[in-house]
């Protein structure tokens, strides 16, 4: 079978990554997390989430510089836990993916109902566009894609410059609440909500692996990839943090989803909603694209039919794509049906990747040696530890679907054990 061509640059790499972690996180969150909670407590969130990422970044680079697949975290799995944690984690994945991208589309549907005056009924009509957009762009292939993702980077940095230059006063005021905390009007109980609702901007360096087989040079790019992706990150999300923080203190307008657009001036409230719309399409653009490569593995491997592990002429995995936009296609209408908001969504994802992040951290123990392994991993099962410290039955979602892998798994153990003895010569 045909395997994925190298062709990732280094450039084209940062891009994805940050096209994967920012986007929806960094023009929706600011203005969720400050509903939540106070300007204070918003600020040290997203201070907690930047030093808890960090070990779990590390890990992330050191497993796929050393395993780099499209089967992504399963592979490190299988390698460090075996064919069993392969399925059950693959399982986890597969159940954790759908549910992103309707979130981000669901962000990027209120900025386009303000960018184009439409009422909250065109909600999801909207939001399932953006789902459709997304598959195309990735039907289109990897450079498409690539192309997509580096464009939306140009616009997120230019949009959150222009957002401190315009308000300068604002990002000052923000900038104090790190510099000057004051811890009296702070609870643990506060800190953790705003925390668990702040990591899904992180999300998206775990998604980076399922890229990895594609990348040119794996041994020397990988890490560039995550260490260069992180630094753009944090400092695109401490500027816009700072600035609708600061902003939130003597106005409240702010603390809504769309609360971004209410920085900018009317006159240019349209324009600026249209280029978050812009850049949250290409993120999910970017989750698209590792969802794809996710199933793809799944076909691979066994989990899925084999009819999703094909490749188009390009080189593409076309029917993974469209079994992703068929699930994202579903949950988004199960979520209207339920009356699930994006910050359930989010909340249920980040539980999920929390949970893959723990057999990450397993893996790396079993692997690791010297500093990777002693300091790293206990620091990463620390920061893991604070961000599900709150969760509660949710948490039985992302166990059923380890159960369910484990089953597939023994399922298929026990038909190539019987496929195996009908293959016997019978005896003499």
């Amino acid at each position: 079978m045909a395997g994925l061509r190298r062709r990732i640059s280094l450039s084209g790499g940062t891009a994805l990554a940050v096209g994967m972690v920012v986007g929806s996180g960094i023009f929706g969150l600011p203005g969720l997390a400050l509903q939540l909670s106070s300007p204070q407590v918003a600020a040290l969130g997203w201070l907690a989430c930047t030093i808890a990422c960090f070990p779990l970044l590390c890990i992330f680079a050191i497993l796929g510089t050393r395993y780099a697949s499209a089967a992504g975290i399963s592979r490190y799995a299988e390698v460090a836990l075996g064919p069993r944690a392969e399925y059950a984690v693959t399982a986890v994945l597969c159940g954790t993916f759908p549910l992103t991208v309707p979130a981000q589309s669901l962000i990027g549907a209120s900025y386009a109902l303000i960018a184009f005056g439409l009422k909250h009924e065109a909600l999801l009509p909207v939001a399932e566009s953006f789902l459709l957009v997304a598959v195309l762009f990735n039907l289109g292939g990897i450079r498409t894609a690539a192309l997509i993702n580096t464009t939306a980077l140009v616009l997120i940095v230019a949009t959150v410059l222009a957002l401190g230059a315009m308000h300068p006063s604002d990002l000052l005021r923000g900038m104090r609440l790190w510099a000057r905390p004051d811890w009296s009007s702070v609870t643990f109980t506060q800190l953790w909500k705003v925390s668990a609702l702040i990591f899904w901007a992180f999300l998206g360096w775990e998604n980076v692996s399922f890229c990895l087989e594609e990348v040119k040079d794996p041994q020397r790019t990988i890490k560039r990839i995550y260490i260069s992706s992180y630094i753009v990150v944090i400092v695109l999300y401490f500027l816009l943090a700072a600035t609708m923080n600061g902003a939130s203190v003597g106005d409240p307008s702010v603390n809504v989803t769309e609360g971004i657009a209410n920085l900018v001036s009317p006159r240019w409230r349209i324009m600026f909603s249209l280029m978050t719309v812009a850049v949250i399409l290409a993120t999910a653009n970017a989750w698209v694209f590792s969802a794809s490569r996710l199933f793809y593995a799944a076909g691979r491997n066994g989990l899925l039919p084999e009819v999703f592990a094909r490749l188009d002429p390009k080189g593409s995995p076309r029917n993974a794509v469209f079994l992703v936009a068929a699930c994202f296609a579903v949950v988004l209408a199960a979520a209207t049906f339920l009356h699930l908001s994006a910050s359930d969504l989010v909340l249920l994802s980040n539980q999920n990747f929390l949970i893959l992040y723990l057999v990450c951290i397993c893996c790396s123990w079993k692997i690791g040696h010297g500093l990777s392994r002693w300091l790293l991993t206990p620091v990463a099962l620390l920061a893991c530890g604070f961000l599900l410290a709150g969760f509660n039955y949710q948490v039985l979602y992302p166990i059923a679907l380890l159960a369910l892998g484990s089953a597939c798994w023994r399922s298929r153990d026990a038909r190539q054990i019987a496929h195996m003895a009908g293959n016997d010569p019978p005896p003499g």
